[in-house]
């Protein structure tokens, strides 16, 4: 382990102790630059912060593999976020548009749409309000842009902005809270 590094030894202190704390030092830590990394990687603000969030559950998942012999903490974390970008990129590089049916839009399950196998997941996620929700679907699961959301259901693109924001911090929360219950029952 790397005595050098306070904020490697915060972490591993406060993971065994104060898990969420942990998390949290980190994210604060080198989550603005690799915020940056994504965003330049992706071109896309909303697909920046979603890659920045898996990076960092990866992160967490495999902080046991971290060896201070091969890499400094920051270059450790910053390969993880790159390489989950770059996927992110390969995976939704290139998407077809299809058309919003407008009728549906406050009936929209995530479960419908996503292919996510835990009903702790999808009962947290789907627990969210239909405007956020329906939002998150069109968004990171099909692929529109806000610009197209604003003008299919004339809502403006600054409320479009707002409440992706809001749907994002929202289900960051949640995953804060399933990747730490997960880990610590």
């Amino acid at each position: 382990m790397d005595q050098k590094d306070p904020v490697l030894q915060q972490f591993l202190s406060l993971r065994k102790s104060h898990p969420e704390q942990g998390l949290r030092l980190l994210m604060d830590q080198y989550g603005e630059a690799m915020y940056g990394v994504t965003s330049k990687i992706l071109h896309n603000a909303d697909a920046a912060e979603d890659s920045l969030q898996e990076g960092f559950i990866k992160i967490w998942r495999n902080l046991n593999e971290y060896n201070p012999e091969r890499s400094s903490l920051f270059t450790w974390i910053l390969t993880i976020i790159r390489n989950t970008a770059i996927d992110n990129l390969r995976k939704h590089g290139t998407r077809k548009i299809q058309s919003i049916d407008s009728d549906v839009y406050n009936d929209i399950k995530l479960s419908e749409s996503m292919q996510i196998t835990d009903p702790a997941l999808m009962n947290k996620i789907n627990t969210l309000d239909p405007k956020y929700r329906a939002l998150i679907d069109l968004v990171y699961l099909q692929g529109y842009t806000q610009q197209e959301i604003a003008d299919e259901f004339g809502i403006p693109l600054g409320t479009v902005k707002t409440r992706i924001s809001t749907a994002i911090k929202m289900l960051r929360n949640i995953l804060i809270k399933l990747v730490l219950i997960y880990f610590y029952q």
